[in-house]
């Protein structure tokens, strides 16, 4: 596939799931059927990040930059920290939300400028 398509599947997916952890969030209500979306679309964007890595030249089997690691750091955090938020502390769900797309503007930073800071 191409880059535009990659990345058009990596932006599509980082929305849709910010979309259903916010909805989460803010209903507070604890479905299965949004924790296994999310987790769907985690995947998407890890495989399309990928993808977008490959096509910038980032080889298999090299050390990845920097960035790249701060970047996969992030989503890790985000991707196990909401849904324990969630599931553990709903009443702090709200905050983990926007704690995560501060993180969000972070790992777009260094996707755009290929550095840490």
């Amino acid at each position: 596939m191409s880059y535009e398509v990659y990345k058009m599947i990596h932006v599509v997916s980082i929305v849709i799931f910010f979309a259903l952890f916010a909805a989460a969030a803010y209903s507070q209500k604890n479905e299965k059927r949004e924790k296994i979306l999310t987790g769907v679309f985690l995947l998407l964007i890890l495989v399309s990040g990928m993808g977008l890595l490959a096509r910038i030249g980032i080889q298999h089997g090299v050390a990845w930059p920097n960035w790249v690691r701060a970047k996969l750091t992030i989503w890790l955090v985000v991707g196990v920290l909401g849904h324990m938020m969630m599931k553990r502390f709903p009443q702090h769900a709200v905050k983990s939300f926007w704690g995560s797309v501060g993180l969000l503007t972070l790992a777009s930073y260094f996707a755009n400028f290929k550095t840490l800071f």
